[in-house]
């Protein structure tokens, strides 16, 4: 008895859909029905059902499935956690798997190039902490939830990482390429030179390295094969190698791969760098986008002008807007009057006339007047929120394509790692070439193979091109949307007025009276002083 105690669970689903006491029969009749529930209590007035189950025998999705296979819906919570440490798919992989390990996790979407893990879950059962705790037992980073003011934490990390990289760079390239020179010209050195380059790599090597490894052995520990694990081979047993070779143990000196390790990891250094620094640009047009929402709103309560956060306005609140600053929500003018920059929604260069009765946009630029609103829509459902919240999902959605790159890579390295070392035996055992030959082809095929291409640049192809549309103004609604773009032949625009630049120019010059110079000089003069 003791023992099915402890393998009990409870968990309390919200559902929505329910229109009276027969939905809540029906409904908890099917968890019954479910396999593994043992208990299950529907409350039609508090739209939740109590459930026990055995977790050994279900879990929260297929309790979820009964539910919504008896026509209704189980509302569940989403968070938006923002990682670091991802390298590739792989790890994309290891931290969706990690999330979906966590009883009460739905539905996780991991965004390698935004860094970002779309996690649907029900937080009767599990909470964020968990989530936390999964996402650093993993091996990777969690810095906090989207919408958590984490700049600050965001930029140190960033900075912190592309520093250590940088000064790693530097000591692999700085020692591997004299060393590689010294070998080239036969340099004549005062000590034998397997035990010169022995020295000289030995701690060097450790420090550049040591990443690669750690995060190999973070994999491994997690069940899982990544890039990481890849190269740790190649180059571990390159190093390895060299350093049999050198005592001559099963090899000879004439097999030293010393400063080629080095340079090899330097340049898996270089690349980390480079998609670091990639990585930390894509999130650059969102937070662009952010910036056009002001911190603060003055709000007229109890009679009075006061200064409040942005986040304390509430829907109904009367708001003034003086000049020069932006309107902090989306509402109608009630008195004042002013002409309004809205550009960053529309696009047209020209200020917009605004007057008691007229709607103003959160986010645009009040030019010249004092504006008295009256606030319809605050925080996230203004129309920058929400703009803002569709460059979020654009970025953290995958289309098709990513979906095959995530399976691929999924295959790729036991593939890889399976060729190598067919490979190697082949030529060593079937073909019977040297053990120095075998081994370098079973170290290049594992450094070589990369599927960082398909794994990481798929993802970051889209977030970057999501991120560089809204820099322009352009909204793509989707990853799919995006990809399905290439196939694109005509575009017709629907628009009232003309399509603009953004800008005003001038197109041409008639000049009446005198010539076209002297009238470019008083432009000139006019604007100098203006």
């Amino acid at each position: 008895m003791d023992e099915k105690k402890k393998k009990k669970k409870k968990a309390e689903l919200k559902i929505s859909g329910m229109s009276c006491a027969t939905c809540a029969v029906n409904i908890e009749k099917n968890l019954k029905n479910t396999e593994g529930v043992l208990d299950a209590d529907v409350n039609f007035g508090s739209n939740k059902a109590h459930v026990e189950y055995d977790p050994e025998k279900v879990d929260i999705s297929a309790i979820e499935e009964a539910v919504k296979s008896s026509g209704y819906a189980v509302l569940n919570e989403r968070v938006i956690i923002k990682i670091g440490g991802m390298t590739c798919a792989v790890c994309v992989k290891t931290i969706e798997n990690a999330l979906m390990a966590l009883d009460g996790v739905s539905e996780v979407n991991v965004n390698l190039g935004a860094e970002l893990a779309y996690v649907t879950y029900n937080s009767q059962v599990v909470s964020v902490q968990d989530m936390k705790e999964a996402i650093t037992s993993a091996g990777y980073q969690y810095i906090g939830i989207e919408g958590e003011d984490t700049e600050d934490l965001e930029k140190e990390m960033f900075e912190k990482d592309l520093k250590d990289k940088k000064i790693r760079i530097v000591v692999g390239f700085g020692i591997s390429l004299p060393l590689m020179a010294i070998m080239l010209l036969h340099i004549p050195l005062p000590v034998p030179v397997p035990y010169f380059m022995l020295a000289v790599t030995f701690f060097p090597f450790i420090y550049l390295s040591y990443p690669i490894f750690l995060d190999a052995w973070r994999a491994l520990r997690n069940r899982s094969l990544n890039m990481d694990v890849m190269y740790s081979m190649g180059i571990g047993v390159a190093y390895l190698s060299s350093i049999l070779g050198t005592f001559h143990i099963v090899l000879t000196p004439d097999f030293l791969f010393y400063e080629t390790t080095l340079m090899l990891a330097a340049f898996l250094t270089l690349g980390r760098y480079l998609e670091v620094k990639a990585k930390g640009r894509t999130t650059e047009a969102i937070k662009r986008l952010i910036g056009l929402q002001p911190k603060t709103a003055i709000v007229i309560r109890d009679g009075r002008e006061i200064e409040i956060p942005i986040m304390d306005v509430q829907t109904g609140d009367t708001v003034i807007v003086k000049p020069g600053e932006k309107i902090p929500v989306d509402g109608d003018v009630t008195d004042g009057e002013s002409y309004v920059d809205e550009s960053m929604i529309s696009g047209e260069p020209v200020p917009v006339y605004k007057h008691a009765g007229e709607s103003v946009t959160g986010g645009t630029l009040n030019k010249n007047g004092v504006l008295t609103v009256h606030s319809t829509r605050v925080g996230k459902d203004t129309v920058l929120s929400q703009i803002i919240r569709l460059v979020e999902d654009a970025q953290g959605s995958k289309p098709p394509v990513q979906r095959i790159a995530d399976t691929a890579v999924s295959w790729f390295i036991p593939v890889v790692l399976a060729i190598a070392i067919l490979a190697f035996l082949v030529w060593y055992f079937v073909v019977g070439n040297t053990l120095p030959f075998s081994l370098t082809v079973f170290i290049s095929i594992l450094v070589i193979a990369c599927p960082c291409a398909l794994g990481l640049a798929t993802p970051t192809a889209i977030t970057v091109g999501v991120g560089r549309g809204a820099e322009l103004g352009i909204l793509i609604k989707s990853g799919e949307a995006l990809e399905i773009s290439e196939k694109i032949t005509t575009v017709v625009f629907d628009k009232t007025g003309t399509l603009t630049m953004g800008k005003p120019v001038v197109t041409h010059i008639s000049a009446f009276g005198t010539g076209e110079t002297a009238l470019l000089t008083i432009c000139a003069s006019y604007m100098c002083k203006s």
